[in-house]
């Protein structure tokens, strides 16, 4: 299935685009943020501290996904 991946704050420095379209049989969440740490092996250093969206709903790792979803990609961000 395709899936359309956007990457905020620093996963998207460390992966060099905004996002990116992707085919995958991943039916999970979890699933899908293996794929894209073997994709792109720096959003590793970012793993205790991302969450996911899809279809802009924060939602845990379990959560299935389907052919169209958008996943954000949304690690920790700090500011003052």
């Amino acid at each position: 299935m395709r899936i359309k991946i956007l990457y905020f704050a620093s996963a998207r420095d460390i992966v060099g685009k905004r996002g990116e379209m992707l085919s995958s049989d991943a039916r999970t969440v979890n699933e899908l943020a293996d794929r894209l740490r073997r994709l792109h092996p720096g959003l590793k250093s970012l793993d205790k501290a991302t969450r996911y969206a899809v279809n802009l709903e924060i939602v845990d790792g379990g959560a299935v996904l389907h052919e169209g979803d958008e996943v954000g990609v949304i690690p920790a961000v700090t500011g003052g």
